[in-house]
């Protein structure tokens, strides 16, 4: 990771974190970087950027194999009560894959990151991707790679703790089942 110490490139890091921490955990990361890098589109690193650091910190690549990877234990565990024993599992393996695969579909994501947690407004865009407003493309889920790479971060940041408390704060489950009656 880069040092952010007393440089323009920290009183970005400074700014752009404590929004969203505010927004999205409401305390401070403990590494900022982390949450800098899953909020940094690939795209930006690939044009003339303000800030030598960006490239060397890195984009949300792979933050969203990490927070995929989490979705799916935080989705089996708010269904299975937390236990790590099958016989305690309140729905058998069959019924765990279809909430996994129905709180983990890409377009739900997408709606969720975009109309709930604004996560657009968080998201450090390459030029193109900003002015086209990629995110309002109906054919696109690409939000839903940055949720993913957010909880990759702050599981990464807090660990699994860090990622049940954020699912919790921003009622996740409850807010993709009221979605999904509309």
């Amino acid at each position: 990771m880069v040092s952010c110490m007393g440089s323009p490139w920290s009183t970005f890091v400074k700014e752009t974190s404590s929004r969203a921490e505010n927004r999205f955990l409401g305390e401070r990361f403990h590494d900022r970087l982390l949450l800098i890098r899953a909020l940094t589109r690939n795209a930006k690193l690939n044009e003339e950027i303000e800030y030598p650091e960006f490239k060397a910190n890195g984009s949300q690549v792979g933050f969203d194999t990490i927070g995929d990877t989490i979705l799916d234990f935080t989705i089996i565990d708010h269904f299975s009560q937390g236990s790590k024993k099958l016989e305690k599992i309140r729905c058998s393996p069959e019924q765990l894959n279809d909430l996994r695969e129905f709180y983990g579909n890409n377009l739900i994501l997408h709606k969720f990151a975009k109309n709930t947690l604004k996560l657009q407004d968080y998201i450090i865009w390459g030029k193109d991707e900003k002015a086209r407003k990629t995110w309002n493309d109906p054919r696109t889920d690409l939000l839903a790679d940055c949720f993913e790479a957010l909880l990759g971060a702050i599981y990464l940041d807090r660990g699994i703790k860090g990622v049940m408390k954020f699912m919790e704060k921003t009622r996740f489950f409850q807010t993709i089942d009221r979605m999904s009656r509309r």
